[in-house]
């Protein structure tokens, strides 16, 4: 019976020892063979950061002899430093950094120009300070916002976070057609698409770092009572520009107004008494009132065959024949003229022909603004406006894609500058009313 016993405990046991016996021998056989060793990179340098501002009129030699005691090494920063960057650009209001390591060794030095760009001098790993202009990557984003006028386009859209230059751009859109210093009322609204660009952050790259800029403003809507403006960017080939819905320009022959003014003080009249001779004569033409240095701008493309001082009245001015011979316009009361504007001198519409002032006979700073057709002076406010060129045919179904999406665009667009959904071209409204808000 024992021996029974121990014949079934001896098999079991014999073959545990072997199993373990292969194990010792794999383990050994294993250990002789080289060890891979992981790949060691080199860990990246991390300094301390010394913060400061440069003060009005102060050098980048002064604020490194300041923060670094050193004039040697000042002076091969400074070198580096003019090798990427002017130094005479240096402004009073940018941020610093100076790179040091724990011991207060310093490493090198950062000037941030602008949100997008640094300026680095760093020294590289073998001690040598190398100079270099860092781009920060941008990213562009498509904003929509909607707004009510309560007092003015402006400020509806200040009252909304955004700036002077959206406004500006917005505004543009229809300068041929709404003349936004008096034209608006109480209870109009308005609709924008509009790009913008932010300072990619690379460590969070799914959010948006510090606003940069405006772009484009891609469409813009604006209603005063049953009428409804729609201006649509499109491009062809190299060149953009605005249209209707129709595929009409929004670009016009002549600007409303040649500058941007408070109000008008004096209209277009076969009578009014001078304010300074005290006498009931003609008054042919519209008087803008607007500060001193205020730009003024072409109405239309042309040439100027006429500039000087007129003491009967205009003081300052210039006329400028157009495009079409049938018009001429007539800017006086000027301050000063635009850069290079001279008798024979060509000029396109936008182009800064002189500034508001007060000169001859005036009693305060204004524009006074004359249009003329075959000699005869015509009302400005009044002049019947022709448009530019319409898309053609050829590209009217892509016009009619972009139409699509950018009026699918400003009808989701909120009541501030928010990003919109992509909208796949076609799958806009099947009307083309401005929505209601």
């Amino acid at each position: 019976m024992k021996k029974e016993i121990l014949h079934k405990v001896r098999y079991p046991l014999l073959l545990a020892a072997a199993a373990i016996l292969a194990v010792w021998l794999w383990t050994a056989r294993k250990s002789d063979r080289p060890v891979e060793q992981a790949e060691i990179k080199p860990r990246e340098k991390i300094y301390l950061r010394r913060e400061g501002t440069f003060r009005p009129g102060e050098t980048l030699e002064k604020v490194l002899l300041r923060d670094i005691y050193d004039r040697v090494l000042a002076d091969e920063l400074i070198q580096g430093f003019a090798r990427v960057f002017d130094v005479r650009k240096i402004r009073g209001d940018r941020r610093y950094t100076i790179l040091t390591d724990s011991a207060g060794v310093v490493h090198g030095f950062e000037y941030y120009p602008d949100a997008v760009k640094t300026v680095r001098v760093l020294r590289d790993s073998t001690g040598v300070l190398q100079p270099e202009l860092v781009q920060v990557p941008l990213i562009k984003r498509t904003l929509a916002l909607t707004g009510e006028v309560r007092t003015t386009l402006y400020d509806a859209v200040k009252a909304m976070g955004e700036s002077d230059e959206l406004i500006a751009a917005f505004s543009d859109l229809f300068q041929w057609d709404i003349d936004f210093f008096v034209d608006p009322r109480v209870g109009d609204e308005f609709r924008m698409v509009y790009e913008a660009e932010y300072a990619l952050d690379p460590s969070r790259p799914d959010s948006l770092g510090e606003f940069i800029r405006y772009g484009r403003v891609l469409s813009g809507q604006y209603r005063s009572g049953s009428a409804v403006r729609t201006a649509l960017y499109f491009e062809q080939g190299e060149r953009g520009g605005y249209y209707d819905l129709e595929g009409k320009s929004f670009q016009k022959t002549f600007l409303k107004s040649p500058l941007n003014y408070r109000r008008i003080s004096s209209h277009f009249s076969g009578g009014r008494r001078h304010p300074i001779l005290k006498i009931v004569r003609p008054h042919l033409g519209v008087d803008f009132v607007a500060a001193e240095g205020t730009p003024v701008v072409a109405a239309a493309d042309g040439v100027v065959i006429e500039k000087g001082y007129e003491g009967g009245g205009l003081g300052n001015f210039i006329r400028i024949r157009h495009k079409n011979p049938r018009f001429a316009t007539v800017y006086g009361h000027l301050s000063g003229f635009g850069p290079g504007i001279a008798i024979g001198q060509a000029v396109q519409q936008r182009d800064v022909v002189g500034y508001v002032g007060r000169t001859g006979l005036a009693t305060g700073p204004h524009l006074h603004y004359c249009f003329y057709e075959n000699g005869r002076p015509v009302n400005p406010l009044k002049i019947k406006n022709s448009s530019g060129d319409p898309i053609p045919a050829g590209e009217m179904e892509r016009f009619k894609g972009v139409r699509e999406e950018q009026l699918a665009l400003l009808a989701a667009a909120p009541r501030r500058g928010e990003e919109v959904p992509g909208v796949i071209a076609g799958t806009g409204p099947g009307h083309m009313a401005m929505p209601r808000l």
